[in-house]
């Protein structure tokens, strides 16, 4: 494997390249350096020095991940919603997994929900809600909806891995009393004992993957929770990355219900930044007959 750093070396060796990426800074380059001289001083042979190089990178990825741990669990940021604006504290850990930051579509919903100028609709369709926030990953958006919109309960829900994080910020924004953090893998039973949900949110859902059952189980997860003849809305955020997503969205999604499609804008200084589409979704057709959707997520096709 190659891999090339900004210092214009090239070394054709099979290092764990997320080790290169991630441990960054002079002290993982001092490391290294020593590491690669170390190579030619093993009597063993070219791969035990190859070894040795993995080796050292590992430890100063786990010592870089576990810097950035601290610092982020310790001292939380501090994010500026709506307008008037009004902050929301966030505690992330960009690296450690992908639902660790804030993804671009989750802050334009959070902006949206926390009262930007036209979002008018939005807040009557929340105000007092039963709200579910699928992948969740920092709860931005669930957050803001319960902080902001007047949602009555918000159930933000991901991975096991996620559930810390998830915790750990509704605590932050002293929300304790009307969110929860729950485990849901796409795809998998709906508990009965949540009931019905008024509104789900769904920001940075649909993305390029290798692995398209996880979006096919998210499908099924979105019908199940918004069954057919239910007045449930889907507020879902999308920001366009291939066409492949897209179609999976516009195929896949989007057919199962009636849907008003708006485009969330980060205004700037210097003009338009950040921008993705909302999709507000209800479910078309009645409840009878062998079509109604039930509390089990169908089967991945």
């Amino acid at each position: 494997r190659v891999v090339s750093l900004d210092l214009g070396l090239t070394f054709g060796w099979p290092v764990e390249k997320s080790y290169i990426s991630l441990a960054a800074g002079s002290q993982f380059l001092r490391s290294f350096t020593m590491a690669l001289l170390q190579v030619s001083e093993l009597e063993s042979g070219p791969s035990a020095g190859y070894a040795s190089v993995n080796t050292t990178l590992r430890q100063l990825y786990q010592e870089r991940m576990k810097r950035d741990y601290d610092r982020h669990w310790n001292s939380p940021d501090e994010i500026l919603l709506g307008d008037p604006a009004r902050p929301l504290r966030l505690c992330s850990l960009p690296g450690q997994h992908l639902g660790a930051q804030v993804w671009h579509s989750g802050h334009l919903l959070a902006n949206a929900l926390a009262g930007r100028s036209g979002s008018q609709p939005l807040l009557e369709v929340l105000r007092g809600a039963r709200v579910l926030e699928l992948g969740a990953g920092l709860g931005i958006a669930g957050l803001a909806a319960a902080a902001f919109a007047g949602a009555a309960a918000v159930v933000l829900t991901d991975l096991p891995e996620m559930q810390p994080l998830l915790r750990r910020n509704i605590e932050l924004n002293d929300l304790t009393g009307c969110c929860r953090a729950e485990t849901l893998a796409w795809g998998s039973t709906l508990p009965e004992s949540w009931g019905a949900f008024d509104v789900v949110l769904a920001a940075d859902v649909v993305y390029p993957t290798k692995d398209p059952t996880c979006l096919i189980a998210l499908r099924d997860t979105i019908l199940a929770l918004c069954p057919l003849g239910s007045s449930t809305t889907l507020l879902l955020a999308y920001k366009f990355r291939t066409e492949w997503d897209q179609d999976f969205l516009k195929k896949e999604i989007l057919p199962h219900f009636i849907v008003v499609e708006e485009e969330l804008v980060e205004p700037t200084s210097n003009g338009v930044g950040k921008r993705c589409q909302l999709f507000t979704c209800r479910r078309q057709g009645s409840p009878s007959g062998s079509d109604a959707d039930s509390r089990m997520a169908p089967a991945s096709t």
